[in-house]
C-alpha cells in the first residue's frame, strides 16, 4: 500500500525531489518514504494527534504531505548529529500562506509546519542538557 501511496505522491515532485521521478528502482523511493514515515511516527506524532486533523490522518499520508514540502523547498531534509532531521525553514509559513492552491489545506500545513519545528527546539534543548555539566 504505502509502495503505491508513494509511487502516487512523486509523479507530483517537480522541485527538490523530481530526481525520483527517473529513479529506474523503486527501492530509493521506498526507502526515502519509509525513513519519512518513521521520523513522522517517532517525532511529530505526539504533536500532530493533538490535532483535530492530524490525528486522524494515517502516518504515510502525513509522510507523503511532509516530502511535498520538501520538494517545494519549505521543509529541509538533512542530517544532523548523524539522524536524518527535517527542518522547516524560515520562510515556510509565508509560502504556505501565499500559495492560492492550498489556501483550504493552510491551517493543517502550518499545524504540520509548527510541529516540525517543535521537535527540532526539542531535540536541541535535549542534546545540550545532555553535555551540560552534572552538579
Amino acid at each position: 500500500m504505502r509502495d503505491k501511496l508513494a509511487r502516487k505522491f512523486r509523479e507530483s515532485w517537480t522541485g527538490r525531489l523530481s530526481h525520483y521521478r527517473q529513479h529506474r528502482n523503486d527501492e530509493h523511493l521506498a526507502a526515502l518514504f519509509e525513513e519519512t514515515v518513521l521520523y513522522v511516527g517517532l517525532h511529530l506524532e505526539g504533536d500532530l494527534c493533538k490535532s483535530d486533523l492530524w490525528g486522524e490522518v494515517r502516518l504515510d499520508h502525513t509522510a507523503a504531505i511532509l516530502l511535498f514540502l520538501v520538494d517545494k523547498g519549505v521543509v529541509e531534509r538533512s542530517i544532523r548529529h548523524g539522524r536524518r532531521v527535517f527542518e522547516a525553514l524560515p520562510h515556510a509559513e509565508s509560502w504556505i500562506s501565499q500559495q492560492p492552491a492550498l489556501r483550504r489545506f493552510q491551517k493543517e500545513l502550518l499545524e504540520l509546519v509548527s510541529a516540525v519545528r517543535h521537535e527540532l527546539t526539542r531535540r536541541s534543548h535535549a542534546r545540550r542538557s545532555r553535555h551540560e555539566p552534572r552538579a
